[in-house]
């Protein structure tokens, strides 16, 4: 008799536990943005962070910022602005156009005009933003040589696309 209540209960959590996994399934789609004019809303201005070639370990500093950002249409949206380079003392300053999917949230970074300097411009960073919108993490692709690199961002309250000036 106990053997059979315990079987009993034992099918009445696997049926709650089927239930909660169905519930919590339906609801992981309501931790992003649930469309593109949420995701232009609470997309972060700023972000920081770094970016390292894949055969080298010298780590390059990187600012982004949005001045603008935009739907393009139901699925997709544009962000441009500014960003800056610096390695050392030596800082390239560039301007910054990505590209979000809402449905899967993969990013395109594109670079543009840097201002002097060996800086290579020709490929794209290509990977997520986070669902909380809070990290980019993407790998750049030379267009020509298929060098890549990776770049690792997180979003800040603030930021220019200039180092601070020394006091």
């Amino acid at each position: 008799m106990r053997h059979a209540r315990i079987a009993e209960l034992t099918g009445s959590m696997s049926r709650l536990g089927l239930t909660v996994v169905a519930a919590s399934l339906m609801l992981i789609p309501a931790v992003r943005a649930a469309d593109v004019k949420e995701l232009t809303e609470k997309l972060p201005h700023a972000y920081i962070g770094e970016f390292l070639w894949d055969d080298d370990n010298t780590v390059q500093n990187v600012v982004i910022t949005f001045d603008k950002v935009q739907a393009l249409n139901e699925q997709n949206a544009e962000a441009r602005g500014c960003g800056s380079y610096e390695v050392g003392r030596s800082v390239t300053k560039i301007g910054v156009q990505m590209f979000i999917r809402l449905s899967d949230l993969e990013v395109e970074i594109f670079e543009r005009a840097p201002d002097g300097g060996a800086f290579e411009t020709e490929g794209s960073h290509r990977g997520k933003l986070s669902e909380d919108l809070q990290q980019i993490d993407a790998q750049w692709t030379t267009t020509a040589s298929g060098k890549h690199g990776q770049l690792h961002l997180r979003a800040a309250a603030s930021a220019a696309c200039e180092p601070a000036e020394e006091l």
